[in-house]
């Protein structure tokens, strides 16, 4: 159908394209991948944060091993939480035995309190889930610190939709055992993932944009959805019968013309967090064991640090550690990405003991505008006005920014392939 328009040529864009087979596909970068592209750095591959697969879905396991080629099957993740000088397994909540003896005593007290006070109850927004599920202490001292470095909002404010897949329920039992001795750790979401051997994430997707028809480059800058066009800042056109869009909606709305008021008060709900990404290699061999870990302290900016070369052993160098920090802001806020850079590659070296002096071989920061949407208390009923008036238009959004929803990358994709199978009904 070459009468339909794709924006974005992300994993929503692909598997649209590729489900219509003719569509027409622009991408405002100099690449398609969207958020699942890698960027190397002398031979090595970082992604845009921290990207596995985990996916269950066989059908897609299939398909982008193919693609990749040889891909790693890790079976067993290993995570963990910087927290104030001390090394916690991930999740903090299973592993109580590893706090110090008086912040154990409090989480498990507080714990088992929660499971009494709170038994029954509905939460209203992922502050009140979190003290139903993990007691005042963890929350206050884990979750409290984390959200407000990572979603740069109160927990109050966020709702409980995004939770499937990133965070799991409290189990009395295991938790009481974990606070008594070590457990093994097979509970975590991604205790099991695959990983390209090389390339980096986007090895799975690259050969799979091989046959469709992407112009990269091209920035969509103004969209009419009555006159049926698509305008680039290049000054090109495109006309169109129906338009599938990732681009994140806060943008699609803002090029859109004719939009009705209430329509955009829905789009000034929206709210989102950029990213920026502190991609290093260290002259160190496995400098760290973690495939990755969170930080909690509030004095270090590094909210999440991936291990690229524990990941994929053979694709770095030998004797060389590579490292992505990640930093997350609010997408209002100002920020010095050279200073947040500095910071980061020496906070890393105190936590790690390197010498950033002696021992970094390479640093680049990489700013990722768009990174995560924020799931608060206005996001779903705003989401619904403008899918409406969009779809009234003959323009069917998709994907993480499309939809406006945390999805994984397989569950992308698909919303790709079920936006072409929408529009070839329609």
């Amino acid at each position: 159908m070459n009468d339909v328009v794709v924006l974005g040529a992300g994993l929503a864009g692909l598997g649209c394209a590729r489900r219509l087979g003719t569509a027409r596909v622009f991408e405002a970068g100099a690449h398609p991948g969207g958020h699942s592209y890698s960027h190397g750095i002398d031979g090595v591959f970082f992604d845009e944060g921290a990207h596995i697969c985990h996916s269950r879905d066989q059908e897609w396991l299939d398909m982008i091993r193919k693609a990749a080629g040889e891909v790693i099957q890790i079976p067993q993740s290993r995570v963990s939480n910087f927290w104030h000088g001390h090394w916690v397994t991930y999740p903090v909540q299973n592993h109580l035995n590893e706090l110090p003896n008086d912040a154990r005593t409090n989480a498990l007290t507080d714990f088992v309190s929660a499971q009494i006070e709170h038994k029954g109850k509905e939460p209203r927004n992922y502050l009140e889930w979190c003290r139903y599920q993990y007691g005042d202490y963890l929350t206050d001292n884990f979750y409290a610190e984390y959200t407000a470095k990572y979603w740069r909002v109160p927990m109050e404010e966020l709702a409980t939709d995004w939770l499937a897949g990133r965070l799991l329920p409290s189990q009395v039992q295991r938790i009481v055992a974990g606070a008594i001795a070590p457990q093994d750790e097979t509970q975590s979401v991604f205790a099991c993932f695959h990983y390209p051997a090389q390339g980096g994430f986007y090895r799975f997707f690259e050969s799979l944009y091989a046959d469709i028809d992407i112009t990269c480059g091209v920035r969509a800058v103004e969209v009419d959805p009555d006159g049926k066009m698509v305008r680039f800042d290049n000054g090109d056109k495109a006309g169109f019968t129906r338009l599938a869009s990732s681009i994140p909606l806060p943008d699609l709305i803002d090029m859109c013309t004719d939009v009705p008021d209430e329509v955009r008060d829905a789009r000034a709900l929206l709210r989102y967090i950029k990213l920026l990404c502190v991609n290093l290699t260290v002259a160190r061999k496995e400098l760290v064991p973690h495939h990755w870990f969170y930080i909690y302290d509030n004095d270090i900016d590094v909210s999440r640090v991936s291990v690229p070369s524990n990941l994929a052993p053979g694709s770095v160098p030998e004797g060389v550690t590579a490292m992505q920090a990640e930093i997350f802001r609010g997408m209002d806020e100002e920020w010095d990405v050279e200073a947040l850079t500095s910071k980061a590659v020496t906070d890393l070296g105190r936590i790690l003991k390197f010498d950033p002096d002696r021992d970094l071989v390479h640093v680049e920061p990489v700013v990722v505008p768009h990174a995560y949407v924020i799931s608060d208390l206005n996001r779903a009923t705003a989401v619904e006005c403008i899918h409406s008036w969009l779809r009234s238009k003959g323009i069917f959004p998709m994907g993480l920014f499309g939809h406006w929803k945390f999805i994984w990358s397989d569950a992308s994709f698909r919303s790709g392939e079920e936006t072409a199978e929408e529009i070839l009904k329609s």
